[in-house]
């Protein structure tokens, strides 16, 4: 994706400049509002994928039969095994 840099006249809040400012230690409002925009971008990429891997899981539960007996044992289980194999 090419960068289209054009001239923007806004009415912006300046308190929220000024905070977004100081947050993000930045010098101009500039950079500030590049910043953040390009924070809202990936933070709704991030979501997205998310979303995606969740209904893959529910996909696959749905196909998946019940686990019988507790279920809070298998989870037990299945979390002592993996702190072994990973050392934690």
């Amino acid at each position: 994706m090419g960068t289209a840099i054009r001239d923007k006249h806004l009415k912006i809040d300046q308190r929220k400049i000024d905070r977004a400012k100081q947050i993000l230690g930045l010098k101009t409002e500039t950079e500030t509002i590049e910043k953040a925009l390009d924070i809202v971008i990936k933070k709704s990429a991030a979501l997205a994928g998310r979303e995606r891997v969740v209904k893959r899981i529910l996909i696959r539960r749905e196909k998946m039969k019940a686990i019988p007996g507790d279920v809070t044992d298998w989870i037990r289980e299945a979390r002592e095994e993996r702190d072994k194999r990973y050392e934690f």
